[in-house]
């Protein structure tokens, strides 16, 4: 899981991005139906999973993946990624949180190291 945990001029930065990463035939990211399932262990079997704005979070999970990927230069494998959770947290999760921490994910599933 990619954990973002960070202070920047004293504001706070956090979400976690679980990924599972496999060889393929060229690089793909997918989104578990189940991405955000969590909330129902949260906040009770009747909890609404799907909220309106997640498509906004899905697509900052799928340009970290992407971008995590391309630090791959060179290599002749393709990567099937699938984003598995994505967790924002309440407060501290702001517009490019969870891209970063699904980069994150990536890079430690894929051992790779990105540029900062």
């Amino acid at each position: 899981m990619g954990k973002l945990r960070r202070y920047v001029n004293g504001i706070g930065h956090a979400a976690d991005v679980a990924v599972s990463v496999e060889v393929g035939r060229g690089d793909e990211v997918v989104v578990s139906d189940g991405a955000f399932m969590w909330r129902r262990d949260v906040y009770g079997p009747d909890a609404i999973v799907n909220l309106a704005d997640d498509h906004l979070l899905i697509d900052e999970a799928v340009r970290g993946a992407r971008y995590a990927l391309r630090q791959l230069r060179g290599s002749e494998a393709g990567h099937r990624v699938v984003i598995a959770e994505i967790r924002p947290f309440p407060v501290d999760t702001s517009p490019g949180d969870i891209e970063v921490a699904a980069a994150l994910a990536v890079s430690v599933a894929l051992g790779v190291t990105l540029d900062p």
